[in-house]
């Protein structure tokens, strides 16, 4: 008998069982690493890293309660918040930005290559609540205070509208190359699985810190919008939309078609009011987000309508046009332009009916200030004109003037302001047969001054009596 066979068998059992044991590990150790890194994600410590890398990137203070990560599903975030700016956060509560959850699937293979590519984005109810004054900031640098808005001098007849100039004829084309010279087109890109961004319960609104009114909001959007891959089509459904506390519309489903890189809002007619008006946006996916919204009110009756200083107002027919467009993410290049034209309008003040011939606004925006530069309602006898703005951070300026004889601009200026103690106090012009009231506004959207009169007295708007 050999005395070392034994010996050699023990061995090769020895090494049979380390290998046993070495394969057993290493099919042990992804799983336990999953659930070790979980472990360490949800953990306090794993919260407060991941939120400071986010805070790192977006600059603003960021709370995270839970964090986990599957290979089949991706990350997943729990309470996950934005603090406002630091300058807001004593008047502004809310946090800018706040979801219950958020899921992020993202290109494994791009990641592994060490891009950040991200496929599907799921939130779970997303607020923003986004300040003026935040808007304001953005714009890169402080807007200059507005000036004091003059009244116009006389009351001139508006502009004719712009003729519509007709576009030149087609010109032929050249002559098509033979085939032979014709070079083939480039291969189109592989198909990609389109990726979506979902969203569940989201809300959307812009307030005014110092007032801590909402000047928009957008309530319970949900639906599955395209954002990379493959051209496709989904419907965003909105409950309401409201600004300044009044509704605009309820129930609203938008089309939605993405052909890369851009994300287009099909035309969706709407009825506001009783009116129809036809809305449309585009964005693309670049850097900033370029932005392009358009809107039409075509032309339609206007029925009474209550204006303040218990006046009311109608016309035969009203129409508007609005274009904003801009970098998204840079509130400093976003414009926009409002036009707005009416026939025959006419204007009751108390018992006093005025007829119009005409009446037209015009507003932009512009490097965060919006001013309405031109608006007036004109006739022989009687003429409305005025213009105003408004910054970004809140505060305005603005100037009405009522053209018309003396009797009647003194007549139709006691009725509007009761308070008015005395004659009114009108502004000659070079012709006596006419005579103009002047009102003033200024202060902020949270506290507005009228100067009444070219030597009135000035009123607070919130209490409606002289301070």
């Amino acid at each position: 008998m050999d005395p070392e066979a034994p010996i050699g068998e023990v061995r090769r059992g020895n090494r049979r069982r380390r290998w046993r044991w070495l394969v057993l590990i290493l099919l042990a150790l992804p799983p336990v690493a999953f659930l070790l890194s979980n472990l360490l994600l949800g953990s306090p410590w794993g919260c407060r890293r991941v939120a400071g890398k986010i805070q790192n990137r977006i600059g603003l203070e960021t709370r995270v309660a839970g964090a986990s990560w599957t290979p089949w599903s991706g990350a997943h975030l729990r309470g996950l918040e934005f603090s406002q700016p630091v300058p807001l956060r004593g008047v502004v509560e809310q946090p800018l930005f706040s979801c219950a959850a958020v899921r992020i699937a993202p290109v494994w293979q791009a990641w592994l290559r060490g891009r950040l590519e991200v496929r599907d984005i799921d939130l779970d109810s997303p607020r923003v609540m986004l300040p003026l004054e935040v808007l304001s900031s953005l714009t890169g640098s402080s807007p200059p205070a507005p000036p004091a808005a003059i009244p116009p001098a006389v009351a001139t007849a508006p502009p004719p509208p712009p003729v519509a100039v007709p576009a030149p004829p087609a010109q032929p084309g050249p002559a098509a190359l033979p085939e032979a010279d014709v070079s083939a087109p480039p291969p189109a890109p592989p198909p990609q699985p389109t990726g979506w961004l979902r969203l569940k319960n989201a809300s959307f609104s812009i307030v005014h810190a110092g007032s801590r009114r909402a000047l928009f909001e957008v309530s319970n959007a949900r639906g599955s919008i395209p954002i990379s891959g493959n051209p496709a089509q989904s419907v965003l459904e909105i409950d309401g939309i409201s600004a300044l506390g009044n509704p605009i519309t309820t129930d609203l489903a938008a089309n939605l078609e993405w052909s890369a890189p851009l994300l287009s809002l099909k035309p969706l007619d709407l009825l506001l009011g009783g009116y129809k008006l036809v809305f449309a946006a585009k964005i693309a996916r670049f850097s900033g987000l370029p932005l392009q919204i358009e809107a039409q009110l075509p032309g339609q009756p206007l029925a009474e309508v209550v204006l303040p200083f218990h006046g009311k107002a109608a016309a035969r027919s009203i129409s508007a046009n609005a274009r904003f467009r801009g970098l998204l993410l840079a509130p400093a290049s976003w414009q926009g332009d409002f036009l707005a034209e009416s026939l025959s309008p006419t204007l009751r003040i108390g018992d006093h009916d005025a007829e119009f011939d005409r009446g037209s606004i015009v507003t932009v925006l512009r490097g965060g200030i919006l001013s309405c530069v031109d608006a007036r309602m004109t006739s022989d006898p009687l003429s409305l004109l005025g213009n105003a703005t408004l910054l970004a951070d809140g505060r305005l300026a603005g100037a009405a003037r009522l053209v018309a004889p003396p009797e009647t601009a003194s007549a139709l200026a006691s009725r509007v302001f009761p308070i008015l103690k005395g004659a009114p106090s009108l502004t000659a012009l070079s012709t006596p047969q006419r005579a103009a009231f002047d009102v003033e506004a200024f202060g902020n959207i949270s506290r507005i001054f009228l100067r009444i009169g070219r030597d009135g007295p000035v009123v607070d708007l919130n209490s409606k009596s002289p301070p």
